[in-house]
């Protein structure tokens, strides 16, 4: 669609550099930060110093985690400085994860405890597969930085998902300290219809539109520029079960089911991206207010 947008690094212009200076790199800031808690949290996540054994992932899946793990962290800085220049942006991205399977997708933070929200179907399309299926799963912040969650509650119907960080893997800091998130807020307000919105994610490796068997050169998280464009007429906003009511046209690819879809104007998550409609090339999601009412019914457990 001609209205979405998306920078590949592959296509930046080093003319617009000054010959003899080198561009100042950003900055990365962590995802996570270390902090003494005033009282006592409400729960524990397990610290994994790096070079110690992961659980709950195979020594085939530990390795592509490495290789996406080390990718990320080459980048990262790239990742930063390509950001659109727009407010909240960067807590946006640091509050965004990818998973380390080789199915790709995303999720992204909403609290500083650790609690992630991403799309059903990313655990199991429907209850017998996810009840068969995997509940922790190892997801990769920008910076590389890794943690384990568990899938806590599976929404067939909204298509959503919430999940808890149980473990990351880092140095061991201060016995005191705990780890918090950076996150994000739902967007409050009215949505219209062209608002412009921002979607970071993570696109699959297999390259879909291909006669042979190739691998895409995507960046293993996209930011792509888009539009909100409106509800699926007459459609129920908390049934996302078939394909998502919300309508956007940002970029994506398969893989990025969870990418948080944010208001450009401040960075707050108006919904999931989740699918895509094959007949007309819209993408779907799902809207603020189902998220709203899943996490309202579900609220115990993000305090358990």
């Amino acid at each position: 669609m001609a209205s979405n947008r998306r920078i590949l690094r592959s296509s930046a212009s080093s003319s617009s550099k000054t010959p003899g200076i080198q561009p100042v790199q950003p900055i990365v800031s962590s995802p996570v930060t270390f902090t003494t808690p005033t009282i006592a949290p409400t729960k524990s996540i397990q610290i994994i110093p790096p070079g110690q054994k992961l659980p709950n992932i195979t020594r085939k899946e530990l390795k592509l985690l490495r290789q996406k793990q080390s990718k990320l962290a080459a980048t990262s800085a790239l990742t930063l400085e390509e950001l659109p220049d727009v407010p909240n942006i960067q807590n946006a991205l640091n509050s965004t994860l990818i998973f380390g399977q080789y199915e790709a997708g995303t999720a992204v933070c909403i609290s500083p405890d650790g609690h992630l929200l991403t799309c059903s179907h990313c655990f199991g399309d429907d209850l017998k597969k996810f009840r068969k299926g995997i509940r922790r799963k190892w997801l990769l912040f920008y910076t590389g930085l890794a943690v384990l969650a568990d899938c806590r509650v599976w929404d067939g119907d909204r298509d959503l998902a919430l999940l808890d960080i149980v473990a990351i893997e880092s140095p061991v800091p201060d016995i005191r300290q705990i780890p918090s998130f950076a996150h994000i807020s739902l967007f409050e307000g009215n949505i219209k219809r062209n608002m412009e919105i921002l979607c970071i994610g993570q696109p699959g490796r297999d390259d879909l539109e291909s006669t042979s068997a190739k691998k895409t050169k995507y960046n293993l998280v996209e930011v792509s520029e888009g539009t909100f464009q409106g509800m699926v007429k007459g459609a129920d906003p908390q049934d996302n079960s078939e394909i998502g009511t919300l309508m956007h046209d940002a970029w994506t690819y398969w893989g990025h089911s969870g990418a948080p879809l944010v208001s450009k104007s401040d960075g707050k998550l108006i919904g999931l991206h989740s699918s895509w409609d094959d007949q007309t090339a819209m993408r779907h999601g799902i809207p603020a207010i189902a998220i709203r009412e899943f996490l309202e019914e579900y609220k115990q457990f993000m305090t358990d």
